[in-house]
């Protein structure tokens, strides 16, 4: 009787990583690598990555919105000018956000 092979660890770059099934390419799990990293940055910056549904607080009404740019911006729901009052929504957890303006936990939609 023979038993499955135990899972390795390998080392990668400092980070210990599974050996991914022989069906994946190894390509694959790098370039998603890559773009985690890329996301990353690009929330850093501001610019909105579309993985979730944007924020409106049920209390206050202050919610998001995006630039034809790309960046994420808050202002209040009855806000005439669209003015980005520079606030963001904290994540307190992977699905719930606290509003900055009043502290109200909001769940957010993953897409």
């Amino acid at each position: 009787m023979t038993h499955p092979a135990p899972h390795r660890q390998a080392k990668s770059r400092g980070v210990s990583v599974r050996h991914q099934p022989r069906s994946v390419p190894r390509g694959l799990v790098e370039l998603l690598r890559k773009l985690a990293k890329v996301k990353a940055q690009a929330r850093a910056l501001g610019i909105f990555t579309d993985d979730r549904e944007l924020l409106e607080c049920p209390n206050c009404g202050l919610l998001e919105d995006v630039t034809a740019e790309g960046l994420l911006v808050t202002y209040p729901k009855d806000s005439v000018d669209l003015k980005d009052c520079g606030l963001r929504f904290c994540p307190v957890d992977d699905t719930r956000f606290a509003c900055p303006k009043c502290g109200t936990s909001v769940k957010a939609v993953i897409l």
